[in-house]
């Protein structure tokens, strides 16, 4: 009987091979013909077989279904990663049982698919479809595991994490985020900085640069009268900026202490990159240390005199009550872009400062005649000195509400009823004007 049963498995096994080697033909003669939806199922039934299959039949039926794929996403391209799935499969599989019938054209069919979805990523990321982008491009990383492909990819992703989180999916967003800062990081921890080295020509007769693939090629055509001028160039750095864009993710993910270590170790590299006193401010802000947020901003602008820097530095200060480093930053501000308008605003609040304590005391002195008009002296003083930035800042802004409100209320306090008149009327226009909205 069990003798019987043996004979009766090994039919079976044998009409399953047979089978499956029938299913598999068709495929690929559907395949041949075109008809793809018949291949595909064709190339199903003998996958359903493929475990009574020996080695060779097996790599056989994977290339074919991963052609079958490959012939699918030139009209459907969600079809790539499926290719290129099965095409891994099967070059390990063929490595794992010493074949190596199908793995070379497997890795021709995967060169030729990734310059397909770098054309497909190229095209989403025109489109400001960043997520489509990623996706394509991480499968073109997977098939060309490049650094610079992979810190590419990690941009693309950032970008994708940062539009899922416009559109209020933040478990996407995050996810994606997750994804570009593990590239980051990866790429931190090698070391990567991104620099390589260009070989130039210029064509003495059109005077066209031309950029040499290696050294050996460059050093040919140097001895070629046609070429000119050679030379290596190193290209940026991009150490600076990779760690600018972890700090950027990890600040999207909200992981501000992880943030605040990468800073310090970075500064060790790094002391005076300004992208990372920049981020170190903004850690600083977000934990309410203003001394340090200001002080951070102000050695920042020192570095790099950027007008944001400067009037950030001025605000630090100004929320300390530190008037006088206000003022400094805020006319740093103005140095670099005279046209700057909050940072007039900026310094009328400075030459403001203590207003309000001397308000309390001119209620507390009604009726010291003496002292009362000291008081309103020093106020009026205090006006003629805030007046000057306001009205730079009008001339700036005319429609801001806030300042010809205060202009006007100043222009009273000193009598000066023409311009007092003018900011009355300009503020019923503006009242006016939110009215018929």
């Amino acid at each position: 009987m069990k003798k019987a049963l043996f004979i009766l498995m090994t039919l079976l096994v044998g009409f399953s091979v047979t089978a499956q080697k029938k299913e598999v033909k068709a495929a690929e003669k559907a395949l041949k013909a075109g008809d793809l939806k018949t291949a595909l199922a064709k190339i199903d039934e003998a996958c359903k077989l493929k475990d009574n299959a020996d080695a060779k039949t097996k790599a056989r039926i994977y290339y074919t279904k991963a052609k079958i794929y490959t012939e699918l996403a030139k009209n459907d391209p969600s079809y790539y990663e499926k290719a290129v799935n099965m095409y891994e499969k099967l070059i390990a599989f063929e490595k794992e049982n010493g074949l190596k019938k199908y793995t070379p054209q497997a890795r021709q069919e995967l060169m030729a698919i990734s310059q397909q979805l770098v054309q497909l990523a190229d095209k989403a990321h025109r489109q400001k479809d960043y997520v489509t982008a990623a996706k394509y491009y991480d499968l073109y990383v997977r098939i060309n595991p490049d650094d610079d492909g992979k810190y590419i990819l990690a941009i693309i992703q950032s970008f994708a994490g940062e539009d899922l989180l416009k559109k209020g999916k933040e478990k996407e967003a995050r996810e994606m985020f997750e994804k570009a800062y593990a590239n980051y990081r990866e790429l931190y921890d090698k070391n990567y900085t991104g620099v390589r080295t260009r070989y130039l020509l210029t064509n003495k007769e059109t005077g066209e640069e031309i950029e040499l693939s290696n050294e050996q090629q460059w050093k040919i055509l140097q001895k070629d009268p046609k070429f000119i001028n050679p030379r290596k160039e190193k290209t940026e750095n991009k150490r600076p900026e990779l760690i600018a864009n972890m700090l950027y993710v990890l600040s999207k993910m909200g992981r501000d202490e992880e943030a605040y270590q990468l800073i310090q170790k970075a500064k060790a590299e790094q002391p005076n990159n300004v992208d990372l006193l920049i981020a170190e401010a903004n850690y600083y802000q977000k934990k309410g240390d203003t001394k340090k947020f200001a002080e951070a901003m102000a050695k920042a602008v020192e570095l790099d005199p950027q007008p944001d820097y400067a009037y950030n530095a001025a605000i630090g200060y100004l929320n300390l009550k530190d008037y006088e480093k206000a003022r400094k930053y805020f006319n740093k501000t103005i140095q670099i872009d005279p046209n700057y308008k909050n940072a007039y605003f900026g310094l009328a609040l400075v030459e403001l400062a203590g207003e309000e304590e001397l308000i309390k005391e001119l209620d507390a002195n009604l009726y010291n005649d003496r002292k009362y008009r000291e008081l309103k002296a020093k106020q009026h003083e205090m006006y003629r000195r805030a007046i000057p930035y306001l009205e730079k800042y009008y001339q700036l802004d005319p429609n801001d509400k806030e300042a010809v409100r205060m202009l006007k209320l100043m222009y009273l306090e000193l009598e000066m009823m023409d311009k007092a008149n003018e900011m009355k009327k300009k503020l019923k226009e503006l009242k006016a004007k939110e009215g018929a909205k």
